[in-house]
């Protein structure tokens, strides 16, 4: 029982994914979309070299002019640019066409490793989830069996609470993941993941109007280690002058937690310098040991509270639907954008995420996110709460008051549940990720 799964880490392991083949070049200092993957011949400019593909193999070339006539499909945009005629010594004409530089987004949603190629994600975020409660009724189990007491077994069955009893929820995390992504091909990359995450969980802020209150004191606990490995597959299956579109797969383990497989589609259209795209993920969880998660808080004395999600729940889904876009600004800036709706396992959740970022060079990007609930199901709903409690505080003569002992105050440990209300919820998440190609 003591087990839990913080239920806001889990659902939020979205896979980074790397930006994927989605460039654009300056002509004149005007970005334009174009397409990447061509049946023939593909120049990708880099460096001062044409990395390029005839039948799938590699050449590394210098760069060289080209006529209009033998360009690749990639460059039509550009073959009704009017060639600049120079008078030579001459008196010969000379036809030069302008310089074309291709930069690529290591941010856009739809980016990945060509083949051969490394990728790099190193996400460093804060995120805080948090919620105001109710508690509603309380059953208590003496457990007793070491002293041992006299009321050891006993049941007080559930009760409305004769007073009213209130708080709030906190759980903060500060977590640092980092991806990296190898091109098997142009259109399909390995990931590998993995996350190291301090989370403190406080429970308290308590009011009631109760006489003689047991000790309500403020408690918080924290948690921190290197908790989630993980190894997917990304493959954009679509890719041309207007379409882009790719499918992923992952698995996760999130230690002592879960098993977790998560899918990923998204489809995107290119509008000059904004892609605009939909998307759709599927999650998948199987708890290891328990068939409960919530919010959960111990102590070195061996106390802990559980205020749970979701209990017998062995399998845990859920499933995103939502849009976004990316626009780059200019040559070194962009700005990204989404917003999902999602249904939790237990609640239903309206999000909203805005990203900028630079990339001075075709290796390095620096992005800065923030998101946050809009909407969210949970406020209202009734949900289940666990206590065990070493040294309980109880009144004296046993529970009830004024009637037969049920529970003794000789008890040394006692288990309490019952239902909680929570009347809000919110979440909110800010971050910085480093990108790296190579």
């Amino acid at each position: 029982m003591k087990k839990c799964m913080f239920i806001f880490v889990l659902l939020g392991l979205l896979p980074v994914h790397y930006a994927g083949g989605y460039e654009y070049q300056d002509v004149d200092g005007q970005y334009t979309t174009t397409q990447n993957y061509k049946k023939v011949r593909t120049i990708r400019r880099s460096g001062g070299y044409n990395n390029t593909i005839n039948n799938n193999f590699y050449y590394g070339q210098p760069v060289q002019q080209a006529s209009a006539s033998k360009r690749s499909q990639m460059y039509r945009d550009y073959d009704n640019e009017q060639p600049v005629v120079k008078k030579q010594y001459t008196e010969q004409t000379k036809t030069e066409y302008s310089s074309q530089m291709r930069k690529y987004f290591l941010a856009h949603p739809f980016f990945q490793p060509l083949k051969g190629k490394f990728g790099s994600v190193t996400d460093l975020s804060y995120s805080q989830s948090g919620f105001k409660f109710d508690i509603l009724n309380a059953g208590i189990l003496d457990l007793d069996n070491f002293t041992p007491s006299p009321t050891y077994g006993n049941v007080y069955p559930n009760q409305p609470l004769l007073y009213s009893l209130s708080g709030k929820a906190k759980i903060n995390q500060l977590l640092i993941k980092e991806d990296v992504s190898f091109g098997l091909s142009d259109t399909l990359s390995l990931i590998l993941t993995a996350q190291y995450d301090k989370t403190k969980v406080k429970i308290g802020d308590y009011s009631t109007n109760n006489p003689s209150p047991d000790d309500l004191s403020n408690n918080e606990v924290s948690h921190s280690g290197l908790n989630i490995f993980g190894i997917g597959l990304q493959n954009r299956f679509v890719d041309n002058d207007e379409w882009i579109a790719m499918f992923s797969g992952f698995f996760q383990h999130q230690k002592d937690t879960a098993n977790t497989l998560l899918f990923d589609i998204k489809g995107g259209y290119k509008i000059n310098k904004t892609t605009v795209y939909g998307l759709a993920r599927l999650g998948y969880s199987n708890l290891i040991e328990d068939d409960i998660y919530g919010a959960f808080w111990d102590d070195a004395s061996g106390d802990w509270l559980m205020l749970s999600y979701n209990s017998d729940a062995k399998d845990v889904f859920y499933i995103e639907g939502g849009a976004g876009l990316f626009s780059v600004l200019n040559k070194y800036t962009y700005l990204g954008g989404e917003l999902i709706y999602g249904h939790y396992d237990w609640h239903n959740q309206l999000n909203i995420k805005g990203t900028i970022g630079f990339q001075p060079n075709d290796s390095f990007a620096l992005s800065f996110y923030a998101s946050a609930s809009l909407y969210d199901s949970a406020k209202n709903k009734v949900r289940r709460y666990m206590q065990y409690d070493v040294n309980p505080d109880i009144q004296p003569g046993g529970l009830p008051e004024g009637g037969p002992v049920i529970i003794s105050d000789q008890s040394k440990l006692v288990y309490t549940t019952g239902d909680y209300k929570i009347k809000s919820y919110n979440e909110w998440k800010i971050g910085l990720q480093a990108i790296l190609y190579f």
